[in-house]
């Protein structure tokens, strides 16, 4: 009997490539990305399925360099904060500072008093130079009397060296005080003094009256800041003001009435402040939208240079190397706070000197002589 002998091929392995050959064509064939299918369809023509393939592949560099960007953009400016909610009690915020600045930044009858106190030269009547104290606004805003008073700045200036006055003593003489341009107060329903409450402060208006605003002489602790414990006018802060317009003498704005800013408490009141124009004879309501900001500790963990900011502890140490160095005095580091101290640097390197509605760190303030600098670096020291 014959044997027969049956011999087996063993089938050839299959090698990486062709696997991934048949996966990709499989994903191609079965994926709902656009394009792809197109490749893997043997009915099509060669270079019609390399036209996709080229397509395909465009595309997916493109996407891949779209990626990259959004992680470059991302990683030099990482996302710091998120909403944590839309619904938190009023009481836990702090009240907003409220900084009311007459218009009328000479007055008249205070002029009176001050000038009859002066030692002045035979050649200067008391009449003339009561007019010429109308020139102190050039302090706040110089050139604003439009024209050449350079001379007129120097007289009065060496009047009040030869009376051994400083600026800030010869302003807060003919300013009033909080206590005759604030005449009633209402705090949370309750008529309150508004001396209790208000406190002359400096602004850029020059010399104001604050409320919940605090300074470098006040302690820094959230016990300090005034809160309201519920929504409404009726617990807010309510304020009758006479401006006493028969008093004007001098004012850089063409009407009569106050300046009401309102801002965070521990910020300087500059030009960021929310800000509304009082008239006379008119009552007006200032309406505000709390929105509550805050840190992580985490975020100490960036560095300065990804975060572009700084905590108020780290200031001193980033800023400033000793307390010489910084010009202007603040109860705590703040943004607004930073951008006064910027323009305060800028006047005191261009003129040696900073106008006196700035908190003075032990610096010699701007007096008439130097009005001519100021006006010519103004814009400078205003962006």
């Amino acid at each position: 009997m014959k044997q027969v002998k049956i011999q087996t091929r063993k089938k050839p392995r299959a090698t990486w490539w062709d696997i991934l050959k048949k996966e990709t064509f499989d994903f191609c064939r079965e994926t709902g990305l656009h394009g792809y299918k197109y490749i893997s369809q043997t009915q099509r023509s060669k270079p019609e399925r390399i036209v996709w393939a080229i397509i395909v592949l465009t595309s997916f560099c493109c996407a891949l360099a779209l990626i990259n960007m959004s992680w470059d953009d991302y990683a030099s400016r990482p996302t710091l904060t998120v909403i944590e909610s839309t619904h938190h009690g009023i009481w836990h915020y702090p009240f907003p500072a409220i900084t009311i600045c007459n218009f009328n930044r000479v007055s008249y009858n205070l002029t009176k008093e001050f000038v009859n106190k002066l030692k002045i030269p035979t050649n200067i009547s008391k009449e003339y130079l009561i007019q010429e104290m109308r020139l102190t606004i050039e302090l706040i805003l110089p050139g604003v009397f439009g024209y050449d008073v350079q001379k007129n700045l120097t007289r009065l200036q060496n009047i009040i060296d030869d009376n051994d006055l400083s600026i800030l003593d010869v302003i807060s003489s003919i300013t009033r005080n909080c206590s005759t341009l604030l005449i009633m107060c209402k705090w949370k329903g309750l008529v309150v003094s508004c001396d209790k409450h208000f406190k002359q402060s400096l602004a850029r208006e020059g010399f104001c009256c604050s409320f919940n605003y605090y300074t470098s002489s006040d302690a820094v602790t959230s016990d300090n800041v005034q809160k309201s414990a519920a929504c409404g006018s009726e617990t807010g802060m309510s304020v009758i003001i006479n401006p006493e317009p028969n008093d004007y003498h001098a004012t850089y704005v063409g009407t009569t009435g106050v300046k009401t800013m309102v801002h965070y408490s521990y910020d300087y009141p500059n030009f960021n402040a929310q800000s509304q124009i009082i008239r006379l004879n008119s009552e007006h309501f200032l309406s505000i939208n709390p929105a509550l900001m805050y840190s992580k500790e985490e975020v100490r963990d960036l560095a300065i240079s990804t975060r572009n900011c700084i905590f108020d502890d780290e200031a001193n140490g980033v800023l400033y190397a000793d307390d010489e160095t910084r010009n202007l005095t603040f109860a705590k580091y703040t943004y607004h706070n930073c951008l006064a101290e910027c323009r305060a640097s800028i006047v005191k390197a261009k003129c040696g000197c900073i106008p006196y509605y700035f908190p003075q760190n032990s610096t010699r303030v701007c007096n008439f002589k130097d009005v001519k600098c100021l006006k010519k670096y103004e814009l400078l020291a205003i962006v």
